[in-house]
C-alpha cells in the first residue's frame, strides 16, 4: 500500500495550521521513527506514515470538546477517561482522521486507539507506534534514546521497556494507572516469558 501524496499533504497542512508547533514537529518526529523502524521490521510503511501523523490530531482539543466527540460516536468512556479526558485523544482521533482526511483503514486506527495506553493484544502497527510516539528524536529524556536503539533489534523489547517507564511514572506521580496499561504490560511480559521456556 502506498500513500496518496495529496492526502498527505493535506494532513500535514491541516496539522501545522491547527496544532501547536511543539505538537506537530513530534508528530514529524514520530512519523521518521516509525516509516523508519517500519521499514526494518517488515511492517507496512505507508500505514506506519498515516498512523503516526494522526495519532495525535485531536491531542489539543479541550475536555468538553474530547468527551461531546466520544459521545457523538458512541464510545464508552470508562472513569479513568471521565477523570482526565485527555486520554481520549487516542480513540476520538480515528473519527477525525474519517471525517477531515477520508482516511478508512482499521489497523492504522486500532494503532492511533492504544498509542498512549497500549491494549492486551497488540499488533505489529500498535507496538510500532506505542513505541515511536515515545522515542521520537524531540523527546527530552535520556530513556528515548535508549529505547530507540532497542526498538531497531527487537521491537516487543521496547514496547516492554516503554510500558514499565510510563508505568514507573505514573506510579511516581500517584496517579491511576489506567486498566488498558496494566492489561497490555501483563500480556506482553506474559508472552515474552513463555517465549523464553
Amino acid at each position: 500500500m502506498a500513500n496518496d501524496p495529496d492526502q498527505i499533504a493535506r494532513i500535514e497542512a491541516s496539522l501545522s495550521e491547527n496544532l501547536s508547533p511543539t505538537r506537530f514537529k513530534h508528530i514529524l518526529g514520530v512519523r521518521e521513527v516509525a516509516v523508519r523502524l517500519a521499514k526494518r521490521h517488515g511492517i507496512d510503511a505507508a500505514r506506519a506514515e498515516l498512523a503516526a501523523l494522526l495519532h495525535d490530531c485531536a491531542k489539543e482539543r479541550p475536555d468538553d470538546e474530547l468527551l461531546a466527540l466520544a459521545k457523538r460516536h458512541g464510545l464508552a468512556v470508562d472513569e479513568y477517561e471521565q477523570q482526565t479526558p485527555g486520554l481520549l485523544h487516542g480513540k476520538v482521533a480515528p473519527f477525525v482522521a474519517a471525517e477531515q482526511f477520508g482516511v478508512d483503514d482499521e489497523t492504522v486506527f486500532d494503532a492511533m486507539r492504544c498509542h498512549s495506553t497500549g491494549k492486551a493484544q497488540m499488533g505489529p502497527l500498535d507496538q510500532l507506534l506505542f513505541v515511536a510516539d515515545f522515542c521520537e528524536p524531540n523527546r527530552p529524556y535520556t530513556a528515548a534514546q535508549e529505547v530507540r536503539e532497542l526498538a531497531e533489534r527487537d521491537l516487543e523489547a521496547a514496547v516492554l521497556e516503554v510500558m514499565q517507564f510510563k508505568l514507573r511514572k505514573t506510579v511516581l506521580k500517584k496517579r491511576p494507572v489506567h486498566p488498558d496499561s496494566i492489561h497490555a504490560y501483563n500480556a506482553l511480559l506474559d508472552k515474552r516469558t513463555h517465549e523464553t521456556l
